[in-house]
């Protein structure tokens, strides 16, 4: 989102009550002190390419800004106050699920999500306990979420820097890579090699299209007409020494946005004049 508009919706104190919650005290006191243009200032050198998480208080802006940005869709869109939102990988990130418990504002809004790594659930709970909203976690794979929800039963569908995870399962299924068990984070460099391999030796669309499809036609279902499909992604540092491309994740909602319009999907990309189109995609299901 843009930072120049987010920076002035934080100094006007719109994300206070809410998403600033859980903060420390010392980092709410210095945000609610900081003008709009600091605020800015501060919001970029975070909301980088890589993401830069050295400064102060950088993890509660990297929150505050994915946090706001989300919460804005939802009410750019004008969403009902009890929408029901499914998210696609969120592992140990609760960034929607706060979003939408402060949009809802005590009215009745459902998150859903699939996760089959155990270890990522139980961080997800502590994380999210004492939300107002109804919160779910299925332990399956979100591929089989339809024999969990009829179709047409959400507004939205959500992908926080998920198409790198969907990617990476899929590879690390043809590998017989263990990602239900193991921890994530341990095998994360396996799996991000894993790709980098498929994707230079030019093998990745042959590999991931179809699984990738079948995984977005099948949210396709479970939105309901008129519903929304967002998409962001963001590029962390600490990964080129490995192997891994910054600029190859860089152009994942590209990617994303080249499969799905090949598909043809019935799913309609929606201008958003404040969310940049390489970082952020939304779909509307027409």
């Amino acid at each position: 989102m843009n930072r120049d508009e987010l920076a002035k919706q934080i100094e006007s104190g719109k994300f206070r009550e809410h998403l600033q919650k859980g903060f420390p005290a010392e980092i709410v006191s210095r945000l609610d002190q900081l003008r709009a243009d600091e605020l800015k200032k501060r919001l970029n050198q975070v909301i980088s390419v890589p993401i830069d998480l050295s400064g102060e208080m950088s993890h509660e802006l990297l929150e505050l800004y994915y946090t706001a940005s989300w919460y804005n869709i939802f009410e750019k869109q004008n969403l009902p106050r009890n929408a029901s939102v499914f998210e696609v990988g969120a592992g140990d990130i609760v960034y929607i699920p706060k979003a939408l418990d402060a949009y809802s504002a005590g009215q009745g809004g459902k998150y859903v999500t699939a996760n089959l790594n155990l270890e990522l659930s139980r961080g997800f709970r502590e994380k999210t306990a004492g939300m107002q909203i109804d919160i779910e976690i299925i332990p399956d794979n979100g591929a089989n979420i339809l024999n969990y929800y009829n179709e047409e039963s959400f507004e939205v569908i959500a992908f926080h820097h998920a198409l790198n995870d969907i990617i990476q399962t899929v590879i690390a299924d043809l590998e017989g890579i263990d990602t239900i068990n193991n921890n994530w984070w341990t095998i994360e460099p396996q799996l991000l090699l894993a790709v980098m391999e498929y994707h230079n030796t030019g093998r990745l669309k042959d590999a991931a299209y179809d699984a990738f499809i079948r995984i977005i036609d099948t949210c396709n279902r479970l939105l309901k007409k008129g519903g929304y499909m967002v998409f962001d992604n963001c590029t962390y540092a600490g990964y080129d020494s490995m192997g891994y491309s910054s600029e190859f994740h860089s152009a994942y909602i590209d990617l994303a946005r080249e499969w799905i319009n090949e598909a043809q999907l019935g799913l309609e990309e929606v201008e958003m004049p404040s969310y940049d189109r390489k970082w952020w995609m939304v779909l509307r299901k027409v």
